[in-house]
């Protein structure tokens, strides 16, 4: 599992040019270093394998790897990966791992909103499961955010509700739930 740790020693160094060379075994190798050098420097570098590699093993592995991270510090690199339109070809698999991370994303409740809205159904869909399953509490103005998100995204529908349509809806209901102290009527109604 990465720990938190800056300094990049020679090993991972090596590891980093072998994760480019597109060989199999050297990137296996490269991922099982850096996992046991527990170094997140190298955090935005696995990302950007993750989104680059068509090697199924590679990519399960990289997955199992930053499922792994327990460092409070990776938390905004993941978001920032996210947020980052470089990555878009891995978004479901980047909340799928934050779903099964360790790590609590409760303060980025509006972000999982926001993101559900943009992508696709698949997308919407991780991004329901990781909202359902954030431990909270969560703040008001994190809630009232993703309430400002849901009904932007509601009040621009021109078409019929698709099923993307209904897991916004359900995120919708989660976060009415959440937050039913605060003025729910800027939800749906």
């Amino acid at each position: 599992m990465i720990m938190a740790q800056k300094k990049i020693t020679i090993p991972v160094k090596k590891a980093i040019t072998d994760l480019a060379s597109g060989d199999e075994k050297k990137m296996v190798k490269a991922i099982q270093t850096i996992s046991a050098s527990g170094n997140i420097a190298v955090l935005g570098e696995l990302i950007a394998l993750l989104s680059q590699t068509k090697n199924a093993l590679v990519k399960k592995k990289l997955i199992a790897l930053l499922s792994d991270i327990r460092d409070t510090e990776a938390k905004q690199v993941f978001i920032d990966a996210l947020n980052d339109d470089d990555f878009n070809n891995v978004k479901t698999d980047l909340v799928n791992v934050i779903w099964n991370s360790k790590l609590d994303f409760s303060e980025y409740i509006a972000e999982f909103v926001a993101l559900s809205m943009q992508g696709d159904l698949m997308l919407a869909i991780e991004c329901l499961t990781v909202v359902e399953n954030l431990a909270g509490p969560f703040e008001e103005h994190h809630l009232l955010e993703a309430q400002l998100y849901i009904k932007e995204y509601f009040s621009n529908l021109k078409r019929e509700r698709d099923q993307k349509d209904e897991i916004i809806a359900e995120v919708a209901f989660f976060i009415k739930e959440q937050n039913e102290g605060i003025d729910a009527d800027l939800l749906l109604d």
